[in-house]
């Protein structure tokens, strides 16, 4: 179920470069969500821009009625966003979409994330917690929530592409070591499209099932726009919106 709402702003901090974490009240968001899904959020100001912008749900926390999301500011929607204080209000279309397959139990489970893709994989974690979860993290410069994320892992990679902290490189040459040892009954990922496209090539080799999240400009998050509309591996195609944003990766054909 979705819904529609105004929303108050708890939190609105920049954490690290232009990523900020925000928090609001939402009983009926915070009630209704589940790992994977998102938000379609509008600035309640006039010169905002109509269209509504996606943004990946990072943390439920369902006994405070209170729903977390990390954003990336880039343009006019998400700066917006950024001079919201705490009390403003902000409106919020969701939960959206369809979110990861969480029912697993004693099982060896990677999460590859990346940039801002890293979001929405906290609260994956944290549903997955009667798992040997790995993770491996990329950034490009400055790590955020690897140390929230590590609360619920056996392992936790992270990796820059300055070498400022972790390893210096890319995440996925770090995950291809580990997948040539490791037995993993599930892979899921959700970042950069290249960095997707290497994690579905490895689980293909290894013959692992993996689940990626799919990020795309989106207008309605309701699917009657088209504009996320991406060819599945059948040739038809679908919306990231509704029928995503999470896909089986022998689903969907990513490019290179």
């Amino acid at each position: 179920m979705k819904f529609i709402e105004d929303v108050v702003i708890t939190k609105n901090e920049n954490i690290v470069e232009d990523i900020y974490v925000m928090e609001f009240i939402s009983k009926n968001i915070a009630k209704t969500s589940y790992p994977g899904q998102f938000l379609q959020v509008k600035v309640n100001e006039f010169n905002e821009p109509i269209l509504r912008r996606p943004i990946s749900i990072n943390e439920i926390k369902k006994e405070e009625d209170k729903v977390v999301i990390y954003y990336k500011v880039i343009g006019k929607g998400t700066k917006a966003m950024a001079n919201l204080k705490v009390k403003d209000q902000m409106n919020v279309l969701g939960p959206i979409g369809t979110g990861f397959d969480t029912d697993y139990k004693n099982k060896n489970i990677a999460i590859v994330g990346g940039g801002i893709g890293i979001a929405p994989l906290l609260e994956l974690a944290k549903a997955l917690k009667d798992n040997n979860i790995y993770t491996y993290l990329g950034y490009n410069d400055n790590p955020y929530l690897n140390r929230e994320i590590d609360k619920y892992s056996k392992k936790n990679i992270i990796s820059t592409t300055t070498g400022r902290e972790g390893y210096k490189g890319f995440v996925t040459d770090l995950f291809e070591k580990d997948i040539e040892k490791i037995d993993f009954d599930i892979i899921f990922t959700c970042g950069p499209k290249p960095m997707i496209k290497k994690v579905m090539d490895l689980a293909k080799k290894h013959n692992v099932k993996c689940q990626v999240s799919l990020e795309e400009r989106m207008a309605c998050g309701i699917g009657a726009c088209l504009g996320c509309s991406i060819e599945i591996a059948d040739g038809s195609m679908k919306k990231v919106c509704v029928d995503g944003p999470v896909f089986w990766s022998n689903e969907v054909i990513i490019d290179d």
